[in-house]
């Protein structure tokens, strides 16, 4: 049998409705906003060998790394995989990349033989440890911070392993969680069933064939896209500004990127030796971080592939080690997703002198919480992310940056919660969310706005850990401009206290109590800008100035464009002789 182009692409796009079904029905039937209202959870499909088919991914650094479990999984369970078993996992030290990123994998059989996978990972509210939701900068092993699951098996055949799942729920503090596991094994189970009935369609082999296909497809488009790339090897890095410990303490991030006609190899061997506390990243977060950059710059080109096995299997990675990425075990790892930022910047970095046209400027790295509190108005616990503070991403040629797109580790996807629903679900009211004026690196493109936000807390027993980086009370360094364009903005996060004292909260740092009454301010800064913000049309400058995301002052600094006094239209004599100005 030979492969039918068109069936190829019927069955892609059938396996990739399918991943989105899972994700849809996962999203509607959890419990906690983490996962219905985030969206930080993952769905993904993958064939017998685990090679993944298609994924829908709403947390894209989570799906860019579930694979290295499954890879696990198959090997650890070998011939005693069954119709009907279900698999749970987290550890970071056999190929997870969170302890709180709980993958559940089903194996699915056809037939009697094992065909495929379906597989769920999403942020669950808590996962054991010394903290409720896992994020403590004091931890300094893995045990401190969370309940480690290797493969593990809660269901054997069909039958609920009630030991085994007793044993989970009983070292997690929040029955929410398990409700979400349990939607997690639901959406699986739909994966199955909808699989299954391709399969009873198409027969296994006609599908393996065709899948093989679109799999080896999307690899040649992808060599052929490195071989039009200078051949070389590039040198970027970024840094981490605190460590949890130490809010003085800097981390290099390093990369070497070597590109051969067909391949490319990320080498981050260079990079500074791992943290103390809970900032490193372990293997699988950083692959993750990898493909997202990888992607940026392919897509960048105007090629457009289904995520699948095929696009990344041109690339090779190398960490050490004993680094920040890739500690030695048992060292503490959950702010590992959020140094996707780092990672991103590092390769962009490397790669803006040989491909212009395809990097980014730098964003602003993500800065948010991690609540939880006794809710005074039911008695029950609630843990929740402020994933609503938003930075902006870096500009590159011919676009601005999107404005308040936030985590690079979730470009587009991961959802900020809808204020109302924060407010319902946990101890907190808002009282205001909004762009943050002239936040935004000037440039031919300018970067992305960041947004500006304050809620007050009245929770019980309150406790918060920030998550994040690009803290001015830290010294970190804004988000940097390309080819003069200026750089971004850095995050400032405050919180007003009962007894009318004020507090900078730090970038990773944990606060035990926070009485209810304070108001936390919170400035998320924007991405830096891409070319001389002088070539940049002044109709765009004034259109800014009218909506107010930028002020008269700025406008005039920044791109020459004087405003007329009736802050409405252009002074084109005062603005041909202010840029005049400036080019001399």
């Amino acid at each position: 049998m030979s492969a039918d182009p068109i069936l190829a692409s019927v069955l892609q796009r059938r396996v990739q409705a399918i991943s989105h079904e899972m994700a849809t029905v996962l999203m509607r039937s959890s419990r906690s906003p983490i996962f219905n209202e985030i969206g930080d959870l993952v769905t993904v499909i993958f064939d017998a060998r685990g090679r993944t088919l298609a994924q829908t991914e709403y947390a894209s650094i989570i799906a860019n790394g579930a694979q290295p479990p499954l890879a696990r999984i198959i090997e650890y369970f070998g011939d005693d995989l069954h119709d009907g078993d279900v698999i749970l996992h987290n550890d970071v030290y056999s190929g997870g990349n969170q302890n709180a990123d709980v993958g559940v994998f089903l194996p699915i059989f056809h037939d009697g033989a094992l065909v495929a996978w379906s597989a769920s990972k999403g942020h669950v509210a808590d996962i054991g440890g010394m903290t409720a939701g896992g994020y403590d900068p004091r931890a300094r092993d893995v045990w401190q911070e969370a309940f480690r699951i290797p493969p593990l098996k809660i269901h054997d055949r069909g039958e609920l392993r009630r030991d085994v799942w007793d044993l989970v729920r009983a070292n997690i503090r929040f029955d929410v969680v398990s409700e979400d596991i349990n939607a997690m094994i639901g959406a699986c189970t739909i994966g199955k069933r909808r699989l299954g009935e391709v399969l009873d369609r198409y027969g296994v082999p006609a599908f393996d064939e065709h899948m093989d296909y679109v799999i080896d497809a999307s690899e040649r488009q992808v060599r052929a896209e490195l071989e039009r790339w200078p051949d070389g090897t590039y040198r970027g890095e970024s840094w981490m500004v605190s460590d949890g410990i130490d809010p003085t303490a800097r981390y290099r991030v390093a990369v070497a990127i070597t590109i051969a006609g067909d391949e490319i190899t990320f080498d981050f061997s260079e990079t500074d030796d791992q943290a103390p506390g809970f900032t490193n990243m372990p293997p699988a977060s950083a692959i993750g971080a990898i493909r997202i950059a990888f992607l940026m710059l392919v897509t960048a080109g105007g090629l457009s592939l289904p995520a699948n096995h095929g696009v990344f299997a041109p690339i090779r990675t190398v960490f050490r080690r004993g680094s920040l990425i890739d500690p030695h075990f048992p060292a503490s790892t959950i702010f590992g997703n959020q140094m996707c930022d780092e990672v991103l910047e590092a390769i962009m970095r490397a790669l803006s002198d040989v491909l212009p046209d395809r990097v980014t400027a730098g964003w602003n790295q993500f800065l948010c919480t991690a609540l939880s509190a006794i809710d005074p108005r039911t008695g029950e616990p609630s843990v929740s992310l402020t994933i609503f503070q938003r930075g902006g991403p870096g500009a590159m040629r011919g676009a601005d940056g999107y404005d308040a797109l936030g985590f690079t580790g979730t470009p587009g996807s991961m959802r900020s919660p809808d204020m109302e629903m924060f407010e319902l679900s946990t101890p907190h009211f808002m009282h205001y969310y909004e762009y943050l004026p002239d936040s935004a690196g000037a440039g031919q493109w300018r970067g992305g706005y960041g947004t500006r936000s304050s809620w007050s807390f009245y929770g019980e027993h309150e406790a918060g850990t920030t998550i994040g980086d690009d803290v001015a009370a830290e010294g970190a360094e804004p988000a940097h401009g390309l080819f003069g364009g200026s750089a971004g903005g850095l995050n400032e996060l405050r919180l007003r206290l009962p007894d009318g004292s004020v507090r900078d909260w730090g970038s990773k740092e944990i606060i035990e109590q926070i009485p209810p009454g304070t108001v936390c301010e919170s400035l998320n800064g924007g991405g830096g800008g891409y070319g001389d913000p002088r070539l940049r049309d002044p109709e765009l400058v004034l259109a800014e100035v009218r909506d107010g995301l930028l002020s008269a002052a700025a406008a005039a600094a920044e791109y020459g464009v004087r405003i007329g006094a009736d802050g409405r239209s252009i002074d084109h004599d005062a603005t041909r002789v202010l840029r005049a100005e400036e080019r001399a």
